[in-house]
């Protein structure tokens, strides 16, 4: 008689449980530092457009923007962490769980390069050279050049939050069907993914990392 197959491993799925929360956090705190040391205060108009709140400072909406996604790539990655802790009885499929820890890894490398600009840019506006807090500013001014927030990489940022919010969502929905259905094993859980074409949206996680791991300047000197 064989004996029975030995339980899962609870430590992989709550290992990566810890990066998902970590890297939540992350998001959240840098979403926080935008708002704390680039912004001004509320804009006081009372309807203002919620995809343009600084109509005459367009760095300023660029950062309103990126805050939100930060805030938004929060919510999916604790999704994924509370996944993850819960399915860590019940084990996750070593696709998934290799998958899931090279995106968070990769994840949180870009998310990296984002808080090191934000923190770069609000050391700028402390030595007087971003004029964030000013109406008709667009950026900052120094030595007699004009620069202001490049939506060019932001856009890339926003991309990186996207494209990994998507591959955390996919893997939080693997891990609740099999809650759902009486739980997934982990050939399932393999199956799934395979059936489900997965690889296109690691490649495009991937990509959106590649670009912002190339350290883009998140300023741009205007012509």
């Amino acid at each position: 008689m064989s004996s029975p197959p030995p339980p899962p491993s609870t430590s992989q799925p709550l290992a990566l449980a810890a990066a998902a929360s970590s890297l939540a956090e992350k998001a959240r705190s840098t979403s926080q530092l935008i708002e704390k040391t680039l912004l001004p205060p509320t804009n006081t108009d009372p309807k203002p457009d919620p995809s343009n709140p600084y109509p005459s400072n367009p760095s300023l909406t660029k950062l309103t923007n990126l805050s939100a996604k930060l805030l938004q790539f929060n919510q999916h990655a604790n999704t994924l962490g509370d996944c993850l802790t819960s399915a860590s009885a019940s084990g996750v499929a070593d696709v998934l769980a290799r998958t899931l820890d090279k995106a968070l890894t990769r994840c949180d490398q870009g998310v990296e390069v984002v808080r090191g600009q934000v923190e770069w840019l609000g050391r700028e506006k402390e030595e007087g050279g971003l004029a964030a807090g000013k109406g008709q500013g667009q950026g900052k001014e120094q030595k007699g050049k004009k620069e202001e927030v490049d939506r060019q990489a932001v856009e890339e940022y926003e991309a990186l939050l996207i494209a990994y919010s998507r591959l955390f969502i996919f893997g939080s929905q693997i891990l609740t069907v099999g809650k759902q259905t009486n739980s997934l094993d982990e050939k399932e859980q393999a199956e799934w993914m395979a059936k489900n074409d997965v690889d296109k949206i690691i490649n495009k996680a991937e990509e959106s990392a590649q670009k912002v791991l190339l350290g883009k300047s998140i300023l741009k000197e205007l012509q």
